[in-house]
């Protein structure tokens, strides 16, 4: 025997259908009737059999930005899964996520009986209290013959704590109310004079920027050739350029010597280094090929103390001494802050 299937199949169609089967005696004929349109809802999406609805929320109390579940709810037997359940309208202020739908529904000699529901998540963005209106679900009693409409009451939900509505909404339950401040800024005299100035646009041609960037190449030409003449005078100084040098190499030992720090011979020979290629710069000298009693003389000559003199010389024996010698880190500390303090006063005596 062929079990017809589908919603009209199930209950009535608008249509007759004629279901036969044949055994060898006899040929029976199975007819479903339609639906009747007297008396059908205008929200009536399909639903027959014996359901009972509802609408209920699992927290009517909460906070802006906590969560509230309003569960949409059909149960009882029937044609379950061939409608729709009806959908909640939710204020503006409550931020409505896409529902969760969930079938519980077990399969008879009776027919399809359970329950399907609908749960939106909603989440307020405001301080009050919102009102999600009532609901209507209507299914057809196929026992009775009859519509049945079922309305389940508006669903409130209150928010105490949070940010207040920036306006009045009409769909909150609640109206909002803000006090009239007064203040010396409500009333203003109409402006009977005005400061308006013309807009005038100057053309770039003929205007004073216009010459000044004609005249820009050539004064840079000029520019440009006394530049070169002094790179060029710089280049052949000679004399100039290896005691340049010299100072150069003096900052770099020196600082080289810093980083050696701990490191005896290293340290040391970064920084007699340093000390030859200063007096290099200062006295135009080889110091190389010239004795300390020289190089003590020499800075005489220009006008060094001799207390200052006294100490470079010891600040150079130190280094020819001290790579074949026991020493510390915190000797070769002090050495290096008394080389930096002897080479800062000769330079400002010279």
């Amino acid at each position: 025997m062929g079990i017809p299937t589908g919603r009209g199949d199930f209950f009535g169609n608008m249509i007759t259908r004629n279901i036969s089967y044949s055994t060898a005696s006899d040929v029976r004929k199975v007819r479903v009737k339609a639906l009747p349109e007297l008396g059908k809802p205008e929200d009536f999406s399909g639903a027959v059999g014996d359901f009972e609805f509802s609408v209920k929320a699992d927290k009517n109390v909460l906070k802006a930005n906590d969560a509230a579940q309003i569960k949409v709810e059909v149960k009882g037997s029937g044609n379950l899964k061939l409608f729709e359940i009806p959908k909640i309208i939710t204020p503006a202020e409550l931020e409505a996520y896409t529902p969760e739908h969930k079938e519980d529904v077990t399969t008879s000699l009776n027919g399809l009986r359970g329950s399907i529901s609908d749960a939106y998540t909603v989440v307020p963005q405001f301080k009050g209290k919102y009102k999600i209106p009532e609901v209507t679900f209507s299914y057809f009693n196929p026992n009775e013959e009859r519509y049945y409409t079922i309305l389940a009451e508006a669903v409130f939900v209150e928010v105490t704590e949070g940010k207040e509505l920036p306006f009045v909404n009409n769909d909150s339950a609640a109206s909002f109310k803000k006090n009239v401040v007064a203040n010396g800024n409500n009333f203003r005299f109409i402006a009977l004079e005005t400061k308006l100035n013309p807009i005038i646009k100057n053309d770039f041609l003929h205007s004073t920027e216009f010459y000044l960037l004609l005249l820009l190449p050539f004064l840079a030409i000029p520019i440009g050739i006394l530049i070169g003449k002094k790179r060029a005078k710089r280049a052949g100084d000679i004399f100039g350029n290896k005691i340049r040098n010299a100072n150069r190499l003096a900052r770099k030992y020196l600082s080289e010597a810093k980083k050696q720090l701990g490191k005896k011979e290293a340290f040391y020979i970064a920084l007699e280094k340093a000390l030859h290629n200063f007096l290099k710069a200062k006295l135009q000298i080889e110091t190389l090929e010239m004795s300390k009693e020289k190089i003590a003389e020499l800075l005489q000559n220009k006008e060094v103390d001799a207390n200052t003199i006294k100490e470079f010389i010891t600040v150079l024996n130190d280094c020819d001494f001290a790579r074949y010698t026991p020493t510390t880190d915190v000797m070769m500390k002090n050495v290096y802050e008394k080389t930096v303090e002897i080479l800062t006063e000769i330079d400002k005596q010279l």
